[in-house]
């Protein structure tokens, strides 16, 4: 994950780079050390820096990701600047590194703490997929180990349930299908554990961005169905539109997968009937996108 941030990585090295050479142009090195404000100011240093990694580490592009990273990159700025201060000593009408210290900060505080509740609302939405709202079929031999989605017997049983309801109460159902294109040959070239950790952030990346309602499963290796009812054609267009924008988050430089978004709208009568013909519809896509080369985001009725 650190390699998707690579330019972010590069950018703070340069800054605190640039930052000590300026401080250093401007300070006088100090005869005696507090080596007690050095252990506490170093330390407070030392974690900011370890916060911005973990996340750099374990979340993909996003507007949560850049709130997190840059509150931190602030903190870590101030920080870096007070342990610098205990080394060097800076003339009085010298003001610029004082309010480099102190400024930061504050900011870094507020702009986290924006990062910190979009996270949580993430963390809200994937904890309610997996929660799921289906009391009736709550086995734990239904879930993904990997991903912790439900799999595909789950995915059957509530979609027989939603069609049944969509019948009878004249509702929209629609599906949201989200394929890995040549998941097998990324596993070959990167390993599996690459291609694990890819599908357990995609996974989170596409629940983050669902409704309360709705339901996604694992389907297959490289394959997940979103079920979502009470939703148009129109409606399931616009957030497969919405994903598929998301996912190519994941796909910057190059190293990862492309992932293929399929909106259908659902007027099967089983289950089985609307999954297999939506597959049908996604080798169509497929193909018309390897053509044209380009992968469109098609909607569909079942």
């Amino acid at each position: 994950m650190l390699r998707q941030h690579q330019a972010k990585l590069v950018f703070s090295g340069l800054l605190l780079t640039l930052s000590a050479f300026i401080a250093c142009q401007l300070g006088d090195t100090k005869q005696v050390f507090d080596w007690l404000d050095v252990l506490g100011e170093g330390t407070a240093f030392l974690v900011a820096a370890a916060w911005l990694l973990l996340i750099l580490s374990s979340r993909p592009h996003g507007r949560v990701t850049e709130l997190l990273y840059y509150g931190s990159l602030c903190l870590v700025y101030s920080y870096f600047l007070n342990l610098l201060d205990e080394f060097l000593h800076y003339p009085d009408p010298v003001r610029l590194m004082s309010w480099l210290e102190s400024l930061p900060a504050p900011v870094g505080m507020l702009v986290l703490t924006f990062g910190l509740v979009g996270w949580h609302r993430e963390q809200r939405a994937i904890d309610r997929q997996l929660r799921g709202r289906e009391l009736f079929l709550r086995d734990h031999n239904l879930i993904d180990p990997l991903t912790q989605l439900y799999g595909l017997e789950y995915l059957y049983a509530v979609l027989a349930r939603e069609i049944t309801l969509h019948r009878s109460n004249q509702q929209p159902l629609s599906l949201i299908v989200v394929d890995v294109a040549q998941f097998s040959d990324f596993n070959r070239n990167h390993g599996f554990s690459a291609g694990d950790n890819f599908l357990t952030l995609l996974s989170e990346l596409v629940i983050s961005q669902l409704r309360q309602g709705d339901v996604m499963c694992r389907y297959s290796g490289d394959c997940f169905v979103a079920i979502l009812p009470n939703t148009s054609q129109v409606q399931a267009d616009l957030l497969a539109l919405h994903l598929q924008h998301c996912l190519q988050q994941l796909n910057k430089n190059h190293l990862t997968p492309e992932v293929n978004c399929l909106a259908v709208k659902v007027a099967a009568a089983t289950a089985t009937d609307a999954i297999e013909q939506a597959f049908v519809e996604l080798a169509k896509l497929k193909r018309s996108a390897a053509s044209q080369g380009f992968k469109p985001v098609a909607e569909t009725q079942l």
